[in-house]
């Protein structure tokens, strides 16, 4: 049988683990690389930690804006593969490999030149800012890397190969491990570089891993080669990209600014709220490596489903996506609000304040992770499916104008209920966005492929 077209041939559930464990894996490596960063860079002090954690926001905001068009190349390369139009499919990864390059360049130096004046805007502590510069000056020139990983990324996975990804995603993290001390302490004739080192080793490590994975497509994934032809620019497949991916962007860019708002009215309530939030939501940020890697593997299946003619498959693996994943989230909130106590004491042992609005955020916003992740479902049909700007419109109402809105009301504003107000207002955001999620899954109107064949 031709290994092409396993996704559609095998059964649903199975095609879900043998696409999604590996995506979960690559959540994992993740998180390893972020707590590999923060290892080294705690033992230059707190400024150097402040410098990261400040430029982070302002990087995510950039970065939102081209997520879009790497959702929207899955959406594209899978459809004319579960076609079996692998030409186009091809001539889409090339077309999302182009966008990577012409729009990181420009998108860096914007970045590198604006950074201390945003800097400024932010309000970043005077002794914080030149380290935050001069990691996000070095970061943001690596914009055309991230862009390339992200496109190759999601042209093997819409191919319905993620294990290869996962495989050239090891060898990223291994390097940057490697290199973290080296760059930020020095070695041998190599001097330290401090906080730039930190960046560069992610750039360096990265930019290996985007020509290894380069390098792969040029060789073949699923037996079909990326030729220098993919790379020609197509006008009619990059207004494809746009029109697909703009509304994804939208959102990320959406999401970027809500949140830096809901950090302000969070502060209105003092440290102890913004400490709570903190410790609150790193338990919850756990179950997305287990939730991620179902959602990864659903944009994919929805995908070429569509583009194969398949539409009760495509609906089947829509439902069984929100069961599942709702499933999962549901199991491990449960536990996290049984024992949210003893969870969150790990984080503030000596400060009991800090511990009840903790395992209050749980409790609140514990439940309502369910309906979110009914709405991160949406997304992967979306993606799947290239019909994306109802997803943006429920990602808009969710943060500008009910998560912020009841946050404010019930917490520090009219209602004035202190921290569990703005628990609670945040959790009813996610219930009403989940349960118009659902009813768009359901009603089906994004049963239609956006490719012509």
């Amino acid at each position: 049988m031709d290994d092409k077209d396993w996704v559609l041939r095998e059964p649903i559930v199975k095609v879900m683990l043998r696409l999604g464990l590996p995506i979960g894996v690559m959540q994992a490596l993740q998180v390893v690389y972020n707590i590999t960063d923060m290892f080294w860079l705690g033992r230059l002090g707190r400024d150097a930690l402040a410098a990261v954690n400040a430029t982070w926001p302002v990087v995510f905001l950039v970065v939102a804006g081209l997520t879009g068009v790497f959702q929207a190349g899955i959406s594209l390369v899978s459809q004319y593969w579960g076609a079996r139009d692998y030409e186009l499919a091809m001539s889409a990864a090339g077309q999302l490999l182009l966008v990577a390059v012409l729009l990181g360049l420009p998108v860096s130096l914007v970045a590198y030149f604006l950074l201390p004046l945003i800097m400024a805007l932010v309000g970043v502590p005077a002794e914080v800012v030149p380290d935050a510069v001069t990691y996000g000056r070095y970061f943001s020139l690596g914009f055309t890397v991230f862009g390339l990983m992200d496109a190759t990324a999601s042209i093997f996975s819409a191919a319905g190969d993620t294990v290869t990804p996962m495989k050239i995603r090891v060898v990223g993290v291994l390097l940057n491990v490697v290199l973290d001390p080296v760059l930020i302490f020095g070695w041998g004739p190599i001097p330290p570089m401090r906080v730039a080192g930190a960046a560069i080793a992610t750039l360096l490590s990265d930019f290996t891993a985007s020509l290894i994975a380069i390098r792969v497509l040029t060789k073949g994934v699923k037996g079909e080669k990326l030729r220098s032809r993919h790379l020609r620019l197509k006008p009619w497949l990059l207004r494809k990209l746009v029109k697909i991916g703009l509304p994804i962007s939208i959102s990320s860019v959406g999401e970027a600014g809500g949140f830096t708002l809901l950090t302000a009215i969070i502060s209105m309530l003092g440290s102890v709220a913004l400490a709570s939030w903190g410790i609150g939501d790193r338990p919850l940020g756990l179950l997305d490596i287990f939730v991620a890697s179902l959602l990864g593997a659903t944009s994919t299946m929805i995908g070429q489903s569509l583009g194969a003619g398949m539409y009760e498959r495509a609906k089947i693996t829509a439902l069984k996506t929100v069961l599942y994943s709702t499933s999962i989230t549901a199991l491990g909130v449960s536990a996290y609000i049984a024992f949210r106590y003893e969870i969150v004491s790990v984080f503030a042992p000596s400060d009991p304040e800090v511990v009840q609005n903790a395992a209050d955020f749980l409790l609140y916003m514990g439940p309502s992770i369910v309906f979110f992740v009914i709405l991160r479902a949406a997304f992967s049909v979306a993606s799947g499916s290239g019909h994306t700007k109802t997803t943006m419109y429920l990602s808009l109402l969710r943060l500008w104008v009910l998560r912020n809105v009841l946050a404010y009301l019930f917490g520090p504003g009219p209602l004035g209920m202190g921290v569990r107000g703005l628990w609670l207002g945040m959790s009813i955001s996610n219930i009403i966005t989940g349960l118009l999620a659902f009813s768009w899954i359901v009603r089906g109107s994004w049963l239609k492929p956006v490719i012509k064949t």
